[in-house]
């Protein structure tokens, strides 16, 4: 295996890592934004108004998005699984 198929495989696997936590990410980042300025505008400083609204939609994310996710992993792996040969051969 030399240095170009190495990195090749890297970037592939940090690749489905961004993919598979963009939606949570993307989730976490709005809720917080919103709730922080409900909270900058009501003057609340409660730290459970934020937790438990990014708590829910996280939740919500992995609930319905687990079909997406899953056929994505599922895909991934059956890519590394046929070039596991290749790989060998050189």
């Amino acid at each position: 295996m030399n240095t170009e198929l190495v990195v090749k495989l890297m970037q592939q696997d940090v690749w489905q890592a961004i993919i598979a936590f963009l939606p949570v990410g993307i989730v976490t980042v709005t809720i917080g934004m919103l709730v922080t300025v409900l909270q900058s505008w009501l003057h609340l400083n409660d730290v459970s108004l934020s937790f438990v609204p990014k708590l829910i939609g996280v939740g919500a994310v992995l609930f319905f998005g687990w079909w997406t996710f899953s056929i994505g992993f599922v895909h991934w792996m059956d890519h590394l699984a046929l070039s596991v040969p290749m790989w060998l051969q050189h």
